[in-house]
């Protein structure tokens, strides 16, 4: 296998990136759902739901709700120009390849301003979570038949979890049916939120996915992931450091000094079955994010069937790290909004500490670039 010539990367010229037809077509429709909504909103002014969210988007709080509606318009009307210009050209690179990429950045950053609600996490949290533990559960199984020195310790170490979680903690099945029927609920409740966020989800990752594409085309974005590729690991590894605390917290549910939480004895099963979820959600994202420097981040492990010795492709893991980096960004500022309300400046640094967006959302989207940078640099032949 090639190996990658990170000391090269700031002057190596790639292939002229152009920007895929199909992410200007994506940010196009995008924009122009953003306009849609920001219509209906200054239309109907009760329709907006940021109105009524416990937790708002910067541009929401800081407008009324006819500012807010005209500001989201011209956000998606500005998206809709640059994305037909996009469009327009085809399959040749912009005029003016800078301008266009700092255009994309903007608009990306515009979305993120003015579309960006701390809800976002917290439905991607459960959804994430949830799934983590059931991916946990199916992993440790064929661990255990496929590769039984890793997969036994694994198993005997989520059984004595569980014991943990029922004799000592209090977790019931009554507590997990109640969460899940109350997060159904949720679901349903706030679906016209949800899907505000996977619009300006969307939006934001079109916009940098465009920026990136476009800008690899100039001299100074090349010069910057030879620095990301360089420094890849270290990068990482401060992505990997985003969720810890939070997980590091909810680990402690299971210990008779639970932090940031009712005591130990005043947990309901649903409040415990609720934290012990997220909890799962963030160690995963611990381990999925080391995956980016780990040798199973280039090649699938063997004990995995099918796949296991395979080269894993590049955007199995930069499309949903990318994903996952826009939607803790998007809800950074919104959650320091949050925090700012806190009683006192102490507790909301504690906050911003124990769920750090602020610096998550980025430094995992810097290591998800890195990483794509190397696949590509590894994808050549040495001279």
């Amino acid at each position: 296998m090639t190996s990658v010539r990170e000391s090269t990367g700031a002057t190596a010229v790639p292939p002229r990136t152009r920007p895929r037809r199909w992410l200007a077509a994506t940010a196009l429709l995008a924009s122009a759902a953003i306009a849609a909504l920001g219509t209906a909103w200054w239309l109907v002014p009760d329709s907006d739901p940021f109105v009524t969210a416990s937790s708002r988007s910067l541009a929401s709080a800081v407008l009324d709700p006819t500012q807010f509606a005209a500001v989201v318009i011209a956000t998606g009307l500005v998206g809709i120009v640059v994305a037909v210009a996009l469009l327009a050209r085809g399959a040749r690179e912009p005029r003016a390849p800078f301008v266009a990429a700092v255009a994309a950045a903007l608009l990306a950053l515009a979305a993120t301003l003015v579309l960006g609600d701390a809800g976002t996490i917290t439905f991607a949290g459960y959804v994430f979570g949830f799934c983590s533990v059931v991916a946990g559960v199916v992993t440790t199984c064929v661990l255990v038949v496929r590769a039984p020195r890793l997969g036994v310790p694994l198993l005997v170490l989520l059984v004595a979890l569980v014991v943990v979680a029922v004799s000592w903690a209090g977790l019931t099945w009554q507590g997990v049916t109640t969460f899940l029927g109350k997060f159904g609920a949720a679901l349903v409740a706030n679906a016209g939120l949800i899907a505000v966020s996977a619009i300006s989800v969307v939006a934001v990752l079109a916009w940098v996915a465009i920026a990136v594409s476009v800008g690899r085309t100039t001299r100074e974005v090349r010069r910057f992931e030879g620095w990301l590729v360089r420094h890849r690991r270290v990068l990482t590894v401060l992505a990997a450091l985003g969720p810890l605390p939070y997980a590091v917290v909810r680990a402690s549910w299971l210990t008779p000094w639970p932090l940031f939480a009712p005591a130990a004895d005043e947990l309901s099963p649903a409040m415990l079955t609720t934290g012990l979820m997220l909890g799962a959600g963030a160690v995963a994202a611990v381990v999925l994010t080391l995956g980016l420097i780990l040798p199973w981040g280039l090649v699938f492990p063997a004990w995995m069937p099918r796949v296991g010795g395979r080269t894993v492709p590049a955007r199995l893991a930069v499309v949903p790290g990318l994903a996952a980096a826009t939607v803790v960004t998007i809800s950074a500022v919104p959650m320091l909004i949050v925090a700012a309300g806190s009683p006192t400046l102490g507790e909301a640094i504690v906050f911003d500490l124990l769920l750090p967006f602020w610096f998550w959302g980025p430094m995992l989207a810097l290591a998800v670039w890195a990483y794509a940078a190397w696949r590509r640099e590894l994808s050549r032949p040495v001279a």
